[in-house]
C-alpha cells in the first residue's frame, strides 16, 4: 500500500456513525466517510451546488476514541490531517485506490452547532473537574472593630454669648432705658397728625 501525504483542513458532514476497526488489543482506530459539498453563487446571484465529494477519514489512539464518543451521522465537522491516496490490490488481482485523510485533529463545526467539552487524558479516559469547597473567610485578628457611627458623644453646640439684659429690663422687672426709648418712639408715632383725607371729585 502506498500513501502520498499532504496536510489539509476539510469541512463536511458525516455520512454515517464512525466505525471502529482493528484487532482486539491493538491501538484504538476508527473510520468514517466525510461528505464535502461545494456551493457557489452564479452570475445571476443564485446559489448552485456541485456534486458531493466523499472522503474516507481515519483516526487512531485517543483521537479515535473521542471521535467515536462525539461524532454522529449528519454532524458538521472540521478535520485536519494528512491527505493521501491509498492503493492496494485485491485477491482477484484488481487494483484499487481511494482518497484518505489520516486525522491529527477533529472537532465540530461551530458554524452549525454549539457544544460543550469534557477533558480526557492520553488514554482516552474522561477527566472530571474537581470542585474545591470554599473555606469560610474569617476577619483578621488584629483588625479593630468597626466604630458605631450612632454611638458616642455628639459634638456640643457652641455656647451663646451672655446677653446684657440690663439695657432691656432691670432685675426687678422694670423697663430698661432702651426699652423705654422704644415705647416713647411708638407714642410719638401715635401723636403724629393723620394724613388728610382726599375727597373724590
Amino acid at each position: 500500500m502506498a500513501l502520498q501525504q499532504g496536510q489539509v483542513t476539510i469541512t463536511g458532514n458525516l455520512g454515517a456513525d464512525p466505525q471502529q476497526f482493528g484487532r482486539n488489543g491493538s491501538r484504538p482506530a476508527c473510520v468514517f466517510r466525510l461528505g464535502c459539498t461545494r456551493r457557489y453563487q452564479d452570475r445571476n446571484g443564485v446559489w448552485q451546488q456541485l456534486p458531493t465529494t466523499w472522503i474516507t477519514v481515519k483516526a487512531f489512539r485517543g483521537l479515535a476514541m473521542n471521535i467515536m464518543r462525539s461524532f454522529h451521522k449528519g454532524d458538521a465537522v472540521i478535520v485536519v490531517g494528512l491527505l493521501g491516496t491509498e492503493q492496494w490490490r485485491s485477491d482477484d488481482g484488481a487494483d484499487h485506490s481511494r482518497m484518505v485523510i489520516e486525522a491529527s485533529n477533529a472537532g465540530p463545526d461551530l458554524n452549525y452547532a454549539v457544544t460543550s467539552s469534557v477533558k480526557t487524558n492520553r488514554d482516552g479516559a474522561l477527566v472530571m473537574p474537581q470542585v474545591q469547597a470554599e473555606e469560610p473567610q474569617t476577619p483578621p485578628q488584629n483588625e479593630a472593630p468597626h466604630a458605631d457611627p450612632f454611638k458616642g458623644s455628639m459634638p456640643q453646640a457652641a455656647a451663646m454669648p451672655e446677653q446684657n439684659n440690663a439695657q432691656y429690663a432691670g432685675g426687678n422687672g422694670e423697663l430698661g432705658p432702651r426699652e423705654a426709648r422704644d415705647i416713647d418712639a411708638c407714642d410719638e408715632m401715635d401723636d403724629a397728625p393723620a394724613e388728610p383725607a382726599y375727597e373724590e371729585i
